[in-house]
């Protein structure tokens, strides 16, 4: 009898068994899953830290190159700026420079240094192909400079070289101040 019901229950018994086995199994076969899951997961999110910290770092090198980018334009404004100062302040100087031409360079003994203020109106008719700023200069007027012993010797020599006939005018020799040995 005992036996008889061991027999009646043994596909009751097989069939826990077998149900328990494949539990296992799917236990198993889940762990697995979940493993690799894991796994797959923590790769991913290396991945992802790796690229956070890349972009990062380029975010960061970006805008130290923005930030000298920005430095760089300041200091070539403030350059160009300069240069810009610097070219009106040399035309100012220019425009009150009033340049000494020197036609005798002889120099006697004694001689002394004297400047004449020396025009000519039409100066086209004596240099046809002038340039305008060599016209405009002559009409209004040049310095220069010449060694005499006195101030009529300088105004003959001046007289000589810039003859009233061919339509110069020579002022009265003054002095020149400074120091002439420069030129």
């Amino acid at each position: 009898m005992i036996a008889d019901r061991l027999f009646d229950l043994l596909p009751l018994m097989f069939g826990v068994l077998g149900g328990g086995v494949v539990a296992v199994q799917m236990m198993t076969h889940t762990r697995q899953r979940l493993r690799r899951s894991r796994r797959q997961h923590e790769g991913q999110h290396n991945r992802v830290t790796a690229a956070s910290r890349g972009v990062r770092e380029r975010a960061a090198t970006t805008l130290a190159l923005r930030r000298e980018e920005q430095q760089m334009r300041r200091e070539l404004a403030r350059l160009n700026q300069q240069i810009e100062d610097g070219e009106r302040q040399a035309e100012r100087e220019k425009a009150t420079e009033s340049q000494i031409y020197v036609f005798d360079e002889r120099k006697n003994m004694g001689d002394q240094a004297y400047v004449f203020q020396i025009s000519h109106t039409d100066f086209n008719s004596l240099a046809r192909n002038a340039p305008d700023e060599v016209v405009k200069s002559w009409r209004s007027g040049r310095r220069y400079m010449v060694w005499a012993a006195s101030e009529k010797m300088a105004m003959a020599k001046a007289g000589m070289r810039f003859n009233a006939d061919k339509g110069y005018r020579v002022s009265a020799p003054a002095p020149f101040e400074g120091d002439p040995e420069a030129f």
